[in-house]
Formats: structure tokens, C-alpha cells, sequence
């Protein structure tokens, strides 16, 4: 395996920071936009309980082989070929079974419109093994800038067909058929990019190293997709449709940074990890930088929503979400170490270590999961998820923590050292924000909430950039290397 370049790495997280941006505008200007005008809470609750479970199902179609393909160090053609035939196969069973269910699933919420939404949506089942050999080859390639060009044009697809959907009438159909879009853009973008075709070969007794590798790596990920989107299943349930509505849209708005930043390094972070595997001097220093990179991003969206959550929710969704202001708050509080843990996992994968990552997934599962069921018994609102989360997710956070610590020779210390000044650096700047908002709060929701963005990112990169050097030159270097 080649030796991995500094540079490189800031090239990758570069370009894929510029991807991921883009799809975050694209993606929240069409959820704004389509729920303000098209799209009830009801029905944007409806499909919520169809696609948040798809992701999952997807891990589940994979069997963990395309991380198979990142890991290792001679893939040949026959086993990549291989790869790509049991992921068809694979992705067309699991699409059987959805099918099969869909009836089921929609008896019990019942909700008969369930059932064509998950046969539609369960379509991506299908799609996503014609692009994921191809896709893993250039991730471990660290082609980052084709496959980002690739991305932003398969999510503009997706904004294109979301909104002429709802404009057409189609209603909550527009958030079923617009990642279907998406997904067919990156099935004939992605192979065109890598240069790869599949040969007519497939012997699946060769890939016994690569399912035992990808099941321990998929297995975290599967386990962190269930009890990730534990919640909205209940919600639906507990409270109803409308309820999930509100929750998802709070939700959604405080996790797009996150997805913006695990988007961006963890993309990144694995074949990188992995190409470090041999020398933990270099494998903790790029942890370090890559949590720096996370922390930047996610603590200065945290301290926006934390301060204006009612005056973003009102302004982006109409004045019907504002209720979900208290949730999106906590929401955002347990975001930041959501963002920080979707480094764990990559790095442990990436070591040849994925039990250890298996292990964190499986606490989490352990602990959140009661915690949801309860919240829906003694709650009276979707709230007592967002408790849920701040009570649980804490505790596993500090246990993957210790262990990646432990596995990279890094001590607590060592590492609180590289990174605390960024929080408390942004704690000031949301503490003036929250200062500023508190002053204006006889005066309109959007000058409010402008003044209280501007104060906090104004007063944070300022401060970023005189303790810690961290400046928008600095990224925009990262581009042209």
C-alpha cells in the first residue's frame, strides 16, 4: 500500500466539506420549502416512518463488504466482481422481504398508504449495489474529488425532483421518490467516474476474510441505525404521525450539521485510518486533527440553534414547529458528541479493530433502547426522546472514548489538551450570542435570529482564528493543493 500524504488527506476533507455543504444547503432549503408550503406535519410524519428505516436495511443489503473492499490491501478483480454480484443479490433479497411486509407495516400504524411508500422507497435496495464496489475502489483511492462532483450533482437531482414533486401535487410522495433520484444519479455517475465493470464472475467462497470483516464493521453501523432511528418509530406510534412530524423536523435541523461533519470526515476518515494502521504516531495525530475539523463545525451551528432554536424553527418551517424549540436544543447538546463519535468507529475499522467498534454499538443499543421505550411510558410529549438521548447516549460516548484513546497510546489528557480551547472558545461566543438575542427579543424573529447567527459565528472564527489559527484561508488552501 502506498504511502498517504499529508496532503491528500486535507485535499479529501476539503473537497468532500465543499460536497457535503452543498447537499446541507440543498437539502434544508427543500425540507424548508416543501413543509412550509406542500407537505403537512402529519404527512411529513407519515413518510419519516418509511425512510428512516431504510439506511438500516441498506447496511443489511451490504453484508459489510464494500468496507471489506476500503480495508484491504490486494483487492483482485474476480473478488471485487464477486463483491458486486452478492451485493445484487443480496439487495434484491432484502427488497423481496420488504415487499413482502410492507402490508404489515402499514396494518399496524394503520396507515394503508404505508405499504406503496415502503415499495417504492425500498427500490434504493436495489440501486445501491450497482454503484458500491465502484464507490469503495475510489474511497480507497481517496478519490474524493470526482466522487464529490459525483454527489453534488446526484443531490441536486434529488432538490430538482423533491420540490417539482410537491409543486406537481404529489405531496409526502416528493420525500419518497426524491433519494430514489438521487440514488439512480450516483448508479451512473460513480461506475463512470471509477472506471470499473464487473466481470461475469462470482465465487463466494473467496470472500470468507471479507464477510467476516464486514459483518463485525456492518454490524456496529447496523446497530447504530436501529436504535439511531428507535425513536421515530415510537414516536409515530405514542404520539402519532403529526407528533413525528414536528420531532423529525427538529431533529433534522439540528443533525444536518452533524451528518455535514461525519459526511465530510468520516468519509474520509476510514481509508485513512487504514492506510495509517501501521504507524499510531500519524494514525493520533490525524485523529486529533479530523476531532479539531468536527468540533469547529458542530459547536458553531450547536450554539446557533441552542440560543434562536425558536426563531429557526419558526423561520424555516412555519410558526406551527416553534413547539419543538425545547427538543431541538437538547437535540443539539447530544449532537456534538454524536459528531465526535462517528470518528470512533472509523478509526476502529480502519485498525483491522472493528469488534471494538461492534462493542460500543452494542452498549448504546443497550442503553438507549430501554430508555426510548420508557420515555414513551412516563413522557407526554415527543420531548422525553430528546431526554432519552441526553441521559443515554453520554455514558456509551464515554466508553468508545476510553477505547479509542486506549488504542491509539493517547491519554485523556494528552488529548483534552489538542482539542478544549475550541469549545470554550465557542461557549464564549454563544454565551454573547445568547446576550445579543436576549436584548432583542421585542424585535422580529428573522432580524433576531441574523443578529444572533452573525454574533456567534463573527465572534467565534474570530476567536478561532487569534487562538488557533483556524481561518477560511486556511481551508480554501486545503482545495488548491
Amino acid at each position: 500500500m502506498t504511502a498517504l500524504a499529508p496532503r491528500s488527506v486535507a485535499r479529501g476533507v476539503a473537497w468532500v466539506a465543499v460536497a457535503s455543504a452543498i447537499v446541507a444547503v440543498l437539502d434544508i432549503a427543500v425540507l424548508a420549502l416543501i413543509l412550509r408550503t406542500w407537505v403537512s406535519t402529519a404527512e411529513f410524519g407519515t413518510v419519516s416512518i418509511v425512510v428512516t428505516a431504510f439506511t438500516a436495511l441498506q447496511l443489511v443489503g451490504q453484508a459489510g463488504l464494500p468496507a471489506a473492499v476500503v480495508q484491504r490491501d490486494d483487492p483482485d478483480e474476480d473478488r471485487l466482481s464477486t463483491v458486486f454480484w452478492c451485493g445484487c443479490a443480496s439487495g434484491a433479497a432484502v427488497y423481496a422481504l420488504v415487499w413482502w411486509l410492507a402490508p404489515w407495516v402499514a396494518a399496524a400504524h394503520g396507515q394503508p398508504i404505508l405499504a406503496p411508500l415502503f415499495r417504492v422507497v425500498g427500490l434504493l435496495l436495489v440501486v445501491r449495489p450497482l454503484y458500491a464496489v465502484p464507490d469503495a475502489l475510489m474511497r480507497r483511492e481517496l478519490r474524493f474529488r470526482e466522487l464529490s462532483t459525483v454527489r453534488i450533482v446526484a443531490n441536486v437531482v434529488e432538490f430538482a425532483t423533491k420540490l417539482g414533486i410537491a409543486v406537481g401535487g404529489g405531496g409526502l410522495w416528493a420525500f419518497a421518490i426524491g433519494p430514489l433520484a438521487r440514488e439512480l444519479a450516483y448508479a451512473i455517475g460513480v461506475p463512470l467516474q471509477a472506471g470499473w465493470r464487473p466481470r461475469w464472475v462470482c465465487r463466494p467462497r473467496k470472500l470468507g476474510a471479507d464477510f467476516r470483516f464486514g459483518l463485525r464493521a456492518t454490524g456496529g453501523e447496523l446497530l447504530y441505525q436501529l436504535y439511531a432511528n428507535l425513536d421515530f418509530q415510537i414516536v409515530a406510534f405514542v404520539y402519532g404521525p403529526a407528533a413525528l412530524g414536528l420531532y423529525r423536523a427538529a431533529y433534522d435541523m439540528v443533525l444536518e450539521p452533524v451528518r455535514f461533519v461525519s459526511g465530510v470526515v468520516t468519509v474520509v476518515a476510514f481509508p485513512t485510518f487504514a492506510r495509517l494502521r501501521r504507524d499510531r504516531a500519524a494514525l493520533a495525530a490525524q485523529f486529533i486533527a479530523f476531532s479539531r475539523q468536527s468540533l469547529v463545525v458542530v459547536l458553531l451551528v450547536v450554539g446557533i440553534i441552542v440560543v434562536g432554536a425558536g426563531d429557526l424553527l419558526e423561520g424555516m418551517f412555519g410558526i406551527e414547529y416553534v413547539v419543538a424549540a425545547p427538543t431541538a436544543r437538547i437535540v443539539a447538546i447530544v449532537g456534538v458528541l454524536r459528531a465526535l463519535a462517528h470518528l470512533g468507529p472509523p478509526l476502529l475499522d480502519g485498525i483491522g479493530r472493528p469488534g471494538l467498534s461492534l462493542r460500543f454499538h452494542v452498549l448504546a443499543a443497550a442503553l438507549l433502547s430501554p430508555l426510548f421505550f420508557l420515555a414513551a411510558h412516563v413522557g407526554t410529549s415527543f420531548m422525553a426522546m430528546a431526554i432519552a438521548w441526553a441521559i443515554g447516549y453520554p455514558l456509551a460516548f464515554a466508553l468508545l472514548w476510553a477505547t479509542v484513546l486506549r488504542e491509539l497510546g493517547l491519554g485523556v489528557r494528552a488529548y483534552l489538551r489538542q482539542v478544549q480551547r475550541i469549545p470554550a472558545l465557542i461557549l464564549v461566543a454563544s454565551l454573547t450570542a445568547a446576550g445579543v438575542h436576549t436584548t432583542l427579543s421585542s424585535a422580529g424573529a428573522g432580524l433576531r435570529l441574523t443578529v444572533t447567527a452573525v454574533t456567534v459565528l463573527g465572534v467565534g472564527f474570530g476567536l478561532l482564528a487569534w487562538f488557533e489559527g483556524l481561518t477560511p484561508r486556511a481551508v480554501a488552501r486545503s482545495l488548491r493543493q
